[in-house]
C-alpha cells in the first residue's frame, strides 16, 4: 500500500469517527431529560424497613411517626450528577405536598457521602426536606441501594410500592402519591 493511500484511509477514519461523534452530540444534547425508571425490588409490597435517625436539620424522623401518610424515601449524594438534576423536583414537590392536608412526606438519605459534602449541597441546592445520614451505609443495605439516586414509594399504611431509580421528576411523584390522597387535594388535579 502506497503512503498517499495510507494517509487518505487515515484521513477518511478520522472522518467517520468525527461525524459519528457530531451525531452523538446532537442526540445526547436534543435528547428529553432523563427519568427515573421503576425497578423490582424485593421490598415491593412489603412493610417498609424500619427507617429513623435524626435529620442534618436537627429533628427526628421515622417512618413509623409518618403512618397516615405516603412517604417518598430518596438516597442522593453531593457527588451524584443525577442526584444534583432531581434535587429542584424533588424540593418543588415537598412546597407542593406541604400545602395539602394529606401530602406525601419527603425524606432523603445521605449515600456514601460525607456531611460535610452533604450539607453544602442542601445549603446550594435549597433542600427543603429532612435528611438523614447513613454514615455505615446501614439503611442503603436494608433497602437494597446500589447507587442513587433511588426513591421508594411508602404507602400510608407502610408498605413499599414502588421503586424508582434514577433522577425522578416532581410530575412522577405526583403520580405516585395521587392514588393515597383525596381527589380534591391531590396536586395531580
Amino acid at each position: 500500500m502506497t503512503k498517499a493511500r495510507r494517509i487518505g484511509l487515515r484521513l477518511a477514519l478520522l472522518g467517520l469517527v468525527g461525524a459519528v461523534l457530531v451525531v452523538l452530540i446532537v442526540f445526547l444534547a436534543t435528547r428529553p431529560s432523563s427519568q427515573s425508571t421503576s425497578f423490582q425490588s424485593p421490598l415491593l409490597g412489603r412493610n417498609a424497613p424500619p427507617t429513623a435517625g435524626v435529620t442534618l436539620q436537627g429533628p427526628t424522623f421515622s417512618i413509623a411517626s409518618a403512618k397516615g401518610r405516603p412517604v417518598v424515601l430518596n438516597f442522593f449524594a453531593s457527588w451524584c450528577p443525577p442526584c444534583q438534576e432531581e434535587a429542584p423536583q424533588l424540593s418543588a414537590f415537598t412546597y407542593d405536598q406541604s400545602k395539602l392536608s394529606d401530602g406525601a412526606q419527603m425524606v432523603g438519605i445521605v449515600f456514601n457521602d460525607s456531611t460535610s459534602a452533604m450539607e453544602s449541597f442542601i445549603k446550594a441546592q435549597g433542600v427543603n426536606y429532612p435528611v438523614l445520614t447513613d454514615p455505615r451505609g446501614l439503611l442503603g443495605n436494608e433497602w437494597g441501594v446500589s447507587s442513587p439516586p433511588t426513591t421508594f414509594i411508602i404507602s400510608p399504611s407502610g408498605r413499599v410500592v414502588k421503586a424508582l431509580v434514577g433522577p425522578t421528576t416532581a410530575s412522577q411523584l405526583d403520580k405516585a402519591v395521587a392514588q393515597f390522597q383525596t381527589p380534591s387535594t391531590s396536586s395531580g388535579n
